[in-house]
């Protein structure tokens, strides 16, 4: 009975643990698609999203992973799939806290960016890049350096 149960638990953590660094059908891993999602997140927390938007997130992926442009276009659909499919941002920056912190520094600039595409920063981006900067401890004090270099508000 022992063994059964031993068993049973063996094939779920198999299918649990898929190697953090694993690549997806784009040749991102699934920190960089959760980096992507959050763009994404970002750009709808004003419920609504502008072609700009959307046109940077795929400048974005296209620049930041050498992607052709209807890859580019690809990953950000996936991507969006992934964010309107959230639960919550635990879900993508419980894998990005293992960044460096320059790295999470470059991530939130990015964000930053994304919520200010469309040339207005709406109070629930802001929040939302507040909650995003706190779960992936980034000190108050680097966010609002960001906000500035980006908004210069």
């Amino acid at each position: 009975m022992f063994q059964l149960f031993k068993t049973l638990l063996d094939k779920v953590n198999d299918g649990l643990s898929a190697p953090a660094a694993s690549k997806t059908t784009y040749g991102l891993t699934e920190a960089e698609l959760a980096c992507v999602s959050l763009m994404l997140m970002v750009a709808h927390a004003d419920f609504s999203s502008s072609n700009e938007e959307l046109a940077l997130a795929e400048q974005y992926v296209k620049d930041e992973f050498e992607l052709s442009a209807a890859d580019a276009k690809a990953v950000v659909a996936l991507a969006e799939q992934q964010a309107k499919d959230a639960t919550s941002l635990h879900q993508f920056t419980a894998q990005l806290k293992q960044l460096s912190y320059d790295a999470r520094l470059a991530l939130l600039d990015s964000l930053w960016q994304q919520a200010y595409a469309d040339g207005v920063l709406d109070p629930n981006e802001e929040a939302m890049l507040r909650k995003i900067a706190d779960l992936l401890f980034i000190r108050h004090g680097d966010y609002i350096q960001a906000k500035l270099a980006v908004c210069g508000a």
